[in-house]
């Protein structure tokens, strides 16, 4: 009783101090005190500008289809190589910053996962050497749950490998630049290709043609992007400027990406098999929620051992941008119909994976040519 009755005396007392604090700052400032009243007759709002519809102002501040860099141990050491000025300092920053995260979230996903196989292959534990029968709708669930996820890291992979490939080659190391451009359809967009116009022979370097590049999309909008936007409508574009060397994309591909590709296979595969040979429905779970935490080692280890400035280097990046149908008609209809039904296509997906992963831990046993595999 106490307690209530002092409560709104103490609150009371707070809002006094923090008023009396305003006093002193106004007073210091030359400012009247009086317009510093918390009465909210004191305060008139102001529109600026007009209403806007969330989704359309976030497509005008930063474009459509969109290819963001996820964030994690693995993207962060891209960034933080393609953030430096020279290849030497790049070095020097991944042998002291990036190069040993990495290398402790590969060893630790391959070695979790390699017990994980070994330990299902055994029944260590309360694993069993078939799976649970009396509770099939949970079996399916908790697979199908641990698919899913695992096949959402794969895409993660993929959305990384098409944010590299916004990127053109140049022959040195150049810092990470990106240009910002507002992309407004014509029209009357003129055809061909521009070269009678420019007069200048096509460069195999994307960063030194990017202009002419954007000249071309605008051309190649005739009909696609130009019929779903009004010929007011402005979007923002955001494309690199600068490029990548053959060697560092190698790099990144043969030390990150496919390592990272290659753990979450081996995690799915070994994982699904603690997950459908529990012992019971406890550990059911508790299995799916241990391979998840292997699967995503990447994340810890980005949140423990970068410091802040490499994470907010890769947060902070803008989203790049494909425009209308750049890259061909193929390629625009698969981003097109993507969207449309991506929940459907990964539902689809799950469970086409589902079913050999089911079929190897679960019935391998009853064919005795099999019985070495389990």
């Amino acid at each position: 009783r106490n307690a209530l009755l002092l409560e709104p005396w103490s609150s009371c007392f707070l809002s006094r101090c923090v008023w009396l604090l305003a006093m002193s700052l106004a007073r210091s400032k030359g400012l009247s005190p009086d317009k510093l009243s918390c009465d909210p007759a004191y305060f008139e709002l102001e529109k600026v500008g007009g209403a806007f519809n969330p989704m359309a102002e976030s497509q005008r501040e930063n474009g459509i289809q969109q290819r963001v860099l996820p964030e994690n141990v693995y993207t962060a050491a891209i960034v933080a190589w393609l953030n430096n000025e020279s290849a030497s300092e790049a070095a020097i920053g991944a042998a002291f910053f990036t190069a040993p995260p990495v290398a402790l979230t590969i060893f630790l996903q391959v070695t979790l996962t390699y017990y994980l196989q070994v330990g299902v292959k055994d029944y260590d534990g309360d694993l069993e050497a078939v799976c649970l029968t009396d509770h099939r709708m949970l079996l399916y669930t908790g697979l199908s749950a641990f698919v899913g996820l695992s096949l959402g890291n794969l895409y993660t992979i993929l959305e990384a490998h098409n944010w590299l490939q916004m990127f053109g080659s140049c022959e040195r190391h150049e810092e990470l630049m990106l240009q910002k451009y507002l992309l407004k359809p014509t029209p009357q967009a003129p055809t061909g290709t521009g070269k009678e116009e420019s007069g200048k022979e096509e460069s195999s370097v994307y960063p030194d043609c990017v202009d002419e590049a954007m000249d071309g999309v605008a051309r190649s909008m005739e009909g696609g992007l130009g019929e779903a936007m009004g010929t007011d409508d402005v979007r923002g574009v955001c494309r690199p400027q600068s490029g990548i060397t053959p060697c560092a994309r190698a790099s990144f591909y043969a030390f990150l990406l496919l390592p990272w590709a290659a753990v979450t296979v081996g995690v799915l595969f070994a994982g699904s098999g603690s997950v459908l040979r529990s012992g019971n429905r406890f550990d059911l779970v508790l299995n799916c929620v241990a391979a998840i935490f292997v699967l995503e080692l990447g994340e810890v280890t980005y949140a423990l051992l970068l410091p802040r400035t490499i994470k907010n280097s890769t947060a902070g990046l803008p989203p790049l941008n494909r425009v209308g149908s750049e890259g061909g008609a193929v390629a625009s209809a698969l981003r097109k119909y993507g969207t449309l039904f991506f929940f459907w296509i990964v539902i689809a997906a799950t469970a086409v994976v589902d079913v050999p992963l089911y079929y190897f831990w679960c019935n391998c046993r009853l064919s005795a040519s099999r019985a070495g595999a389990c």
